[in-house]
């Protein structure tokens, strides 16, 4: 009791301080306006989720990076199938140290200068599975790069959520400030009239400093979430929003959509990998079988004859055991690996789509309850409290009780419609058969 009386005392007590400054006609603490304004509709036109997710496809750096890396990959997988580069040699053979010929190029006929030309044949088979194996290391880069766009509409989409979620939130929040206004107003009046008492003035000034207080943070994150959205759009980013995010249809079959989720890029990104691990088990074997180099060469001997030759050189693959066995059992091992890690992740993304199907039906069922009823049984009590208090049966305390509550109730029911889109979203990016373009035409 003691805490109560301290509480309404100090209230009381302030009660001059809000009268000298509506005297001086000093803004009240509800009327809040935001320094930095939120977009309007006159501005621009409005910024829809679809079109925020294909705007984040055009000129992205993650996307124009990945292509860079197949390119690469793909000039790579056309070199690796070449015969190498030939090797030209040249040197002085054959020049005596000793006996009365010492050091001289021209006293005895086996000191020679030479010159020649070698070229390695390495396998035509060799050099085909090397080129492939360049271009799977391209196809996995493709899937990869289908995967990022999969990532960055998925991303864009949820940082345009954030955005929408905080500026119904302020709009919402901003729509009671104007109804506490003129509450504030109304008990003022009346209180100059004694008709109401000085404690429910006073009550509505701090409910409606409160409001205003949740309004500034709505804004504080609405900007936050703007320059969050600026990291995939740009300029973009700065239009204002559309009234409410526009999602395709959904299946409700889970089964389907968890069938759909094996199609996803990652997976197609590890079936490549595991057509590289064929591609090197295939390597591995080809390097049981030698290859052949080829020399050919001309020596120059300034007193004596010259010559000309050929050699030639075979690889002998005989000691395998610590080489080429080893080689091959390492690729069969990766292989091996590759395809449990493919198993491995068909568990993960199953269970990630039933994750978010499971959450994107409770959050949905969850909004059909607050539109159907909660909302309108929020909204009920408000109108009985203004009822009660107007024909002096209850009491104002009540009514500030009530519409806080039913902000409150508003709000969560906008949590909750987000927190549905968003997982929509996230089975968006899980099960999507194919990511549009992001040709802005």
């Amino acid at each position: 009791m003691n805490g109560w009386f301290k509480t309404w005392g100090f209230l009381i007590a302030g009660a001059a301080c809000l009268q000298s400054a509506v005297a001086a006609d000093v803004p009240p603490a509800f009327a809040y306006v935001p320094t930095t304004p939120l977009p309007t509709a006159e501005a621009a036109p409005l910024l829809t989720l679809e079109e925020a997710s294909r705007l984040a496809l055009v000129d992205q750096p993650v996307l124009t990076g990945r292509q860079a890396t197949i390119d690469a990959e793909q000039q790579r997988a056309v070199a690796a199938a070449q015969l190498p580069d030939p090797k030209l040699s040249g040197g002085l053979k054959e020049l005596p140290i000793d006996t009365p010929e010492a050091f001289s190029v021209r006293r005895d006929n086996f000191t020679e200068f030479t010159v020649g030309v070698s070229q390695e044949f390495t396998r035509a088979e060799k050099r085909r599975l090397k080129g492939a194996l360049q271009a799977q290391g391209a196809d996995v880069d493709r899937a990869a790069l289908d995967n990022d766009k999969r990532a960055v509409r998925r991303d864009t989409s949820l940082a345009w959520l954030d955005v929408f979620e905080a500026e119904q939130a302020y709009q919402l929040t901003q729509r009671l400030i104007d109804e506490s206004a003129l509450q504030v107003r109304a008990l003022e009046k009346d209180y100059t009239a004694g008709k109401a008492s000085q404690a429910d003035w006073l009550a509505a000034k701090v409910e409606a400093g409160l409001v205003s207080d949740k309004a500034h943070d709505w804004l504080h994150h609405s900007l936050r979430a703007r320059d969050g959205l600026a990291r995939w759009i740009g300029d973009a980013s700065r239009r204002p929003l559309a009234d409410s995010p526009t999602l395709p249809a959904l299946s409700t079959a889970l089964p389907n959509l968890v069938a759909r989720s094996d199609h996803h890029p990652v997976i197609g990104g590890i079936d490549r990998q595991i057509d590289a691990t064929t591609t090197d088990i295939a390597l591995a074997r080809q390097a049981y079988k030698p290859d052949v180099s080829v020399e050919l060469y001309f020596a120059y001997r300034p007193a004596f004859s010259d010559f000309v030759g050929v050699q030639f050189t075979v690889g002998l693959p005989y000691f395998t055991r610590n080489r080429q066995d080893r080689d091959l059992g390492a690729a069969l091992h990766a292989s091996h690996a590759m395809e449990e890690r493919k198993r491995d992740v068909l568990r993960e993304l199953h269970a990630k789509v039933s994750q978010d199907f499971v959450d994107w039906q409770h959050f949905t069922q969850r909004v059909a309850e607050f539109d159907s009823a909660i909302i309108p049984d929020a909204q009920h009590r408000v109108d009985a409290a203004r009822s009660a208090f107007a024909a002096g049966r209850g009491g104002f305390d009540a009514v500030l009780l009530a519409r806080r509550g039913l902000l409150d109730v508003q709000l969560q029911r906008l949590a909750l419609s987000v927190e549905s889109a968003r997982a929509q979203v996230r089975l968006e990016y899980w099960t999507a058969a194919q990511i549009p373009t992001g040709d802005p035409s």
